[in-house]
This record gives structure tokens, sequence and C-alpha cells, in this order.
């Protein structure tokens, strides 16, 4: 029925009401009975004295049409034509382009002129409010990509790796319009002890930056917690990339916890030659089955000195991060539930994450350009 025009249905109409002839009239229009049973009901024209025209419905119509719009109008405008003006000018503005704006200043009683130079007097401030909605829109998304663990710093530094120019300070200024905030990380103190074990050294020196990925490797370990049962997280992470090249989830700590992760990285990597494997003075680390191992590999080995986490302050710098990005915002219950969420964020922190020691790349990236880049 949407195919027919008023004009026709009122046609049809009134010719059913002159001749009564219903088959008469479905069979010259060829339309059901249903139809024009219903056409009938919807366009009546006769009263008592009176027969009105086409014409006369249509202006009927039309007026209804129009006092519907300006009901339309005053509703979603959430104002009169008694309201104050600076109200009318906002409610007309924010309506602009839904309705005609003569239709809309006349409604609420505002002269047409009156409104447009209003309009006209804040372009310049509508762009700065355009930019700023745009900026918004992204630092949230920046934002919920990672899952709340970016602050304004690290927002900032991925728009820019994705061709936005905006400063930190603006970053900053639209988190707090948008009342985001990262996750809270606790700060730790640390006493540095003098070691006994002399012969445990420290061949790293805090070189964290070598030339090529496989030169330096360090790794650690973490204590999680499902419930009250303790699992241990084993890291390693190249120095080059800072990328996690291998990790292990356990719900003991021993030597084949590191010399299982170790191996995951040491095959993954194609087993690279002249490699210098750094950790702290952890057992598991110091044990004599992992050092015969390392020395079965030709592997240097390093360690940090006694109560110094400085000496291994890359991958205590990931532990941080990594818990208070993604895990100090859980209470797991089940060991599924951590090992998927320490899954997605070693994920996350390979491909999405920009690190500042590599030019605000990720480890993936910054790996990917190193071998892209080598003479062939």
């Amino acid at each position: 029925m949407e195919n027919y025009t008023k004009e026709f249905r009122m046609q049809v109409v009134s010719e059913y009401n002159q001749c009564k002839d219903i088959e008469f009239v479905i069979s010259k229009y060829g339309i059901a009975k249903s139809t024009l049973f219903y056409w009938i009901g919807r366009y009546k024209m006769l009263t008592d004295k009176t027969q009105y025209t086409i014409g006369d419905y249509i202006r009927l119509q039309n007026k209804y049409d129009k006092k519907l719009r300006e009901f339309e109008i005053m509703e979603k405008a959430h104002c009169f034509k008694d309201s104050p003006r600076q109200q009318k000018l906002e409610a007309i503005e924010s309506l602009f382009g839904q309705y005609p704006t003569k239709e809309m200043c006349r409604v609420l009683a505002l002269p047409t002129g009156t409104f447009y130079n209003y309009r006209k007097s804040r372009l310049v401030e509508t762009q700065y409010e355009k930019r700023d909605n745009f900026l918004k829109e992204q630092i949230k998304r920046v934002f919920d990509e990672s899952e709340g663990r970016f602050s304004g710093n690290k927002i900032c530094k991925k728009l820019k790796a994705e061709g936005i120019k905006v400063s930190e300070l603006k970053v900053y200024e639209l988190m707090k319009v948008l009342n985001i905030k990262p996750k809270l990380r606790k700060k730790r103190t640390f006493i540095q002890q003098e070691g006994k074990f002399k012969y445990l050294k420290n061949k790293l020196n805090r070189e964290f930056n070598p030339h090529a990925p496989n030169v330096s490797w360090v790794s650690d370990t973490t204590k999680l917690y499902v419930g009250k049962a303790l699992f241990t997280l084993c890291v390693i992470l190249d120095l080059f990339s800072r990328k996690v090249i291998a990790y292990r989830l356990s719900s003991q700590e021993n030597t084949q916890l590191i010399i299982n992760t170790f191996k995951d990285a040491f095959e993954s990597r194609n087993n690279p030659k002249n490699l210098l494997f750094h950790s702290d003075r952890g057992y598991i680390y110091t044990s004599q089955e992992f050092r015969m191992f390392l020395h079965s590999l030709k592997v240097d080995q390093s360690f940090s000195k006694k109560g110094n986490p400085y000496d291994n302050a890359v991958i205590e710098s990931f532990f941080a991060c990594m818990k208070k990005e993604e895990l100090n915002s859980h209470d797991f219950e089940y060991y599924d539930e951590l090992k998927e969420c320490v899954d997605k964020y070693i994920e996350f922190y390979n491909n999405y994450r920009p690190h500042g020691t590599l030019n605000n790349k990720t480890p993936n990236q910054f790996e990917d350009e190193y071998w892209a880049n080598l003479p062939t």
C-alpha cells in the first residue's frame, strides 16, 4: 500500500462513494478488496451535510503534519516560546539540520537572523570543539585498547605513531575531562646488600642496550595467586627489543621451570651463539644443574649483585608494568583465568604497547625493522 500516493487513494475512495460498487472499483484499479476497505476507513470524506474534496483533505493533512512537527521540535528542544533566549539558541543549534531553521525559529519565537548571527560567532570555537571531540575519541580508543593500562604519556606516543599530532599536556587535559585514569602502580624500595658468592659475576654490568638481537637475555620470576594457591611465572626477555621471547607458568618454582623456559627461548631463536644470560641470584638460576645446562650450550651467565634489583631493571620494570596494567585488577579463581590473562598481556606487550627505549615502537616492530634493514 506504500506504493500509492494520497491523491490516488482519495480518488479510489471517492469513486467508491459515488458508485458503491466494490467489485467494479477493485477491478478497475487492480487493488485488493481488503486494501479498498482499509482506504475507505482511513479516508472517509462524507459528513451529514458536506463532502470534502481531495484538495481539502491534502490541506488538512499538511496542516496536521505541520502541527506535528511543531510539537516534535518543542519536545526535542526541551524549551518553549517563553524560554530564555540563550536556551532557545542552543536548542535550535542542537537540532540544526533535522528541521528547517525558519520553522524552528518560528516555533520558538526567535528571529532567524538572531540565530544565524549566534551560529556565525561560534564557528571558530566549534572548530576547537570538533578537534577536542576527535581527540577524545582517539584517546578513549587507545586507552580501551590498552585495557586501562596506558597513562597520558603512552597514549600520546601511540597517537603520534599513528600520525595524530597531539601534545602530552593535551592528552592529560582531555583524560581529565573523560575522567579516565590508568591502573595504579605500587612503589617498591630496595636495600643493596653485599653478596658472599663473589664468583657470581655481573658481566652484563647494566648494559641494557645491545647492538643486535640474541646478544643479551635477562630473566626473572614473580609470584602470582589463584585464590590461595601460589604460582610462579618465569619470563625471558631479549634486551635488544625488550621482547618476551619465552615464558612459563608453573605451580612449582624449581630449576626445571627455568630450564624448560630457557629451552623454549633457545629453540625459538635458532640456538644463538655468544649469548649472555643475566638474572638475579635466585636459587633456580644459581643451581649447579642450571649452570651446567647453560655451560653445555656455551651460554655465558651473569648475575645481579645481592639485593640490587637495578642490575636487572629491565625485567623488573616489565613485571611492574604487567602487574599495574593487568594482573592487579583481577582476583583469579581458576588457573585457566590466570593463564589466559598472562597470555593476553604478553601478546599485547609484544605487538601493541609502544616502548620509550625503542623510539615508541613495539618489541616486534623494532625487531622486524632490524632484520629488514640488514644488508643481504
